[in-house]
């Protein structure tokens, strides 16, 4: 798939390409949404879908265009499609009104670049572009899809303009654009220009790459880059040389807002909850121990930790006003593989209600776990809503969606967004 993408967006011949990865939380969620702590999280690529962001620019004569795509695949090839092809308003008066719309994402992230560096303002109006978007991350998955959109526009066109790392347009009141301020600029897009909920951690860990170790003490409260700390981003797989992480993901297809789920947790949060406090502070213990696992490779110690997250996750979203706490149909992936005999443990990745859970598995069993994990979903499926040996039913409408469950394997994302080279 990540080849035919790249031949595709080569033959556009644009002056340049981004690509911005996945992630997953192993200790979640720890992140300056609910709690300003520390957490393991990972970026990746999947091994067939690259589980990735493309955006490119391509300079014009003619009137601004917007272009977005989707690939999907025949029986023996991928194809790639048209979707949308609007004008785009160059206009940065009028970007806030489509700030609702489609493509909100796309204007958004452009109206905070160009109101955070005064000097792209007036380079933005009196340019022409073509501006193309393909996504391979499922929409509401609870992998980064949103985050990834934003970074690797903010990524494209600080590159475009020349003022990535670049001092020499900064004026006195601003900062250098780089993978730390374009992770803050992309928190600042969702919390304030889309009025999403959101943390640092999707947006560090997609920017930077890699499998971090991630300390966001001191930015609960979201201030303005420079009145709070920035997070500290310990690149752990080099440090510990951790070239790859046995585990397989799974988008059970049923998708979710994680922005409501984080303004609900956030606010319990910060109104000083006694048990979200004390459960909270239990999931920071849980998440430095396991950076101990990780540095040893013990995949079944990590797993224990895993399997304390999930149970803690339970527990806080049901206190939250959750009824099936991290989410029924996450609860059922998990139930479907975690006493396969090559499974550590199985757990949630994004914000609950819906999204992705990934299991961390025997390094040398990765695609059986993967293909016994399809057959027992298809035999739950089959059953008519029966888990088997588990007293659980499921919905008909839950149980369509769950049709439309995808798998994973995955790799470590090394650098994060980053410039594909051209052909």
């Amino acid at each position: 798939m990540l080849k035919t993408i790249i031949n595709f967006l080569n033959q556009l011949n644009p002056d340049i390409i981004v690509q911005a990865p996945s992630r997953i939380n192993l200790i979640n969620p720890l992140d300056a949404v609910e709690g300003d702590f520390w957490m393991p999280s990972v970026a990746i690529n999947g091994i067939e879908n690259p589980l990735s962001v493309f955006f490119y620019i391509k300079k014009i004569e003619d009137t601004s265009t917007l272009k977005i795509y989707k690939i999907r695949k025949n029986i023996k090839e991928y194809k790639i499609e048209l979707t949308l092809k609007e004008e785009f308003i160059n206009d940065l008066s009028e970007m806030e009104r489509k700030f609702s719309g489609k493509s909100g994402l796309i204007y958004s992230s452009i109206y905070r670049l160009c109101k955070t560096y005064s000097i792209l303002g007036k380079r933005f109006k009196n340019q022409k572009f073509e501006l193309g978007l393909l996504t391979t991350i499922p929409r509401q998955s609870g992998l980064g899809g949103s985050a990834a959109i934003i970074i690797s526009i903010l990524y494209a066109f600080s590159h475009y303009f020349n003022i990535y790392n670049n001092l020499r347009y900064i004026k006195e009141n601003e900062f250098p654009i780089n993978k730390d301020t374009i992770a803050e600029l992309a928190t600042k897009i969702e919390d304030e220009d889309l009025k999403v909920t959101a943390g640092y951690g999707d947006r560090y860990v997609i920017s930077r790459g890699g499998l971090c170790f991630c300390s966001y003490y001191g930015k609960l409260l979201h201030k303005k880059i420079s009145k709070e700390p920035l997070a500290v981003y310990d690149r752990i797989d080099i440090t510990y040389n951790i070239t790859s992480l046995p585990i397989i993901i799974c988008f059970s297809g049923v998708t979710h807002e994680s922005g409501s789920v984080h303004d609900k947790l956030r606010t319990i949060y910060l109104q000083e909850d006694p048990n979200i406090l004390k459960n909270y502070s239990e999931l920071a213990k849980i998440s430095w121990k396991s950076r101990f696992a990780l540095m040893r490779k013990d995949w079944k110690l990590l797993g224990e930790y895993f399997k304390k997250n999930t149970e803690i996750m339970n527990l806080v979203m049901k206190d939250a006003g959750f009824e099936y706490g991290i989410g029924r149909a996450n609860n059922i992936l998990i139930k479907l593989i975690e006493d396969h005999p090559d499974v550590y443990a199985a757990k949630l990745t994004g914000a609950g209600g819906g999204g992705s859970v990934f299991a961390l598995v025997n390094p040398n069993k990765i695609h059986t776990v993967l293909l016994d994990w399809k057959k027992n979903l298809n035999d739950l499926i089959k059953n008519k809503g029966k888990l088997n040996k588990k007293d659980l039913n499921i919905p008909l409408e839950m149980r369509s969606q769950l049709l439309n469950a995808e798998f994973y394997k995955i790799k470590i994302s090394n650098n994060g967004v980053s410039i594909i080279e051209k052909n």
